[in-house]
């Protein structure tokens, strides 16, 4: 019997921005939402806020610095755009040799987001030109 990646919901979707506070500004305006608190990573070299929908969050993410991974992805895209997908998981490390098994080319292993669930992505390459963000439900 084949693996699958078991998963049906998805946690987020992630939009970069080049700057934060006037991104917030604008989805708060237009959605009549107010933001998350500004989240600083060190670790993931980010500030992250998000808008709570019913049903979903947008979680947008800013470069803290040139040396942020996502620094990357605003100098291909200078106004930021959609960056990745994260579907949320029962069991992480099930899912890490599942990707593994599926040679889905996990970017890397699971490690601990700002929020302390591990998480990891998937080979873009793999997935259609698409980043998903595989996040522990725990």
């Amino acid at each position: 019997m084949k693996k699958i990646l078991k998963t049906n919901k998805i946690d987020h979707i992630a939009i970069v921005v080049p700057d934060l506070r006037l991104a917030l500004k604008h989805y708060e305006s237009i959605f009549g939402l107010k933001a998350s608190e500004v989240i600083i990573s060190t670790s993931q070299k980010v500030k992250i806020s998000y808008l709570n929908f019913s049903n979903i969050q947008l979680e947008i993410i800013q470069p803290l610095d040139s040396d942020s991974p996502i620094n990357k992805f605003l100098i291909k895209n200078p106004s930021g755009g959609l960056h990745h997908i994260g579907l949320e998981v029962d069991d992480i490390n099930e899912s890490y040799k599942v990707s593994e098994g599926l040679n889905l080319n996990p970017i890397e292993k699971p490690i601990n987001g700002h929020h302390g669930k591990p998480l990891f992505f998937l080979n873009p390459k793999k997935m259609m030109n698409l980043l998903f963000e595989i996040l522990s439900k725990k």
